[in-house]
């Protein structure tokens, strides 16, 4: 499976004088983390979604990433949703939609999420998205979506095909963050010196 990087957004809730997916964590550009997260799992290809807000990211990313594992694609900016749709004319399967807001991510977690849609598929053969989902009291920043119970953490499986999809919950038993704010940044940094992540990525535990 592939993955589409989400790094187009203005970010304006982040106030900060640089582009969200290079917001520093830990001296790290936050985008870093997600890409690391996805190359060391079984995805394939990593395709950055980049727009006319974030020509820095564009930029850092051509930049330091040639392996070509790692695409880029210029979306209109036009949103979210519509940055997507834009984008699924680059997959002819079903692909991981992943925020780059999400530097807490690891592979296990993209595993987890993997595993959890392809059991799934095996016991709906109707299945074409899937959502995934933290319950409320385990999600630990300020959530700008809130699904009842449930937090969307900004990942998602879906199909290549640009119409309403039948869609399940996964729901991910991990404490998660989108990090949104300068104070979610700091709770991020905290996880992540707590599980052992430096700035270069690697484990010291």
């Amino acid at each position: 499976m592939d993955a589409l990087l989400m790094a187009g957004g203005r970010g304006s809730r982040l106030k900060a004088k640089v582009e969200k997916p290079l917001l520093p964590i830990l001296k790290k550009p936050m985008i870093d983390y997600v890409i690391k997260a996805l190359l060391d799992s079984r995805i394939e290809r990593v395709y950055v979604a980049v727009s006319k807000y974030t020509g820095k990211t564009r930029d850092y990313i051509s930049r330091k990433y040639r392996d070509e594992r790692v695409k880029i694609i210029d979306t209109p900016g036009e949103g979210y949703i519509r940055d997507i749709n834009y984008s699924m004319r680059y997959f002819s399967e079903p692909f991981m939609v992943v925020s780059c807001d999400i530097p807490t991510l690891t592979p296990e977690v993209v595993e987890e999420i993997l595993e959890g849609y392809y059991t799934l598929k095996s016991r709906f053969r109707d299945l074409e998205a899937l959502c995934v989902v933290v319950e409320r009291e385990r999600y630990l920043g300020n959530p700008t979506v809130v699904m009842g119970r449930y937090v969307p953490i900004g990942i998602n499986i879906l199909s290549p095909v640009e119409r309403e999809q039948v869609e399940r919950l996964y729901i991910l038993r991990r404490p998660m963050l989108n990090v949104n704010t300068l104070e979610e940044r700091e709770i991020a940094e905290r996880i992540i010196r707590e599980t052992g992540e430096v700035s270069n990525g690697i484990k010291t535990l």
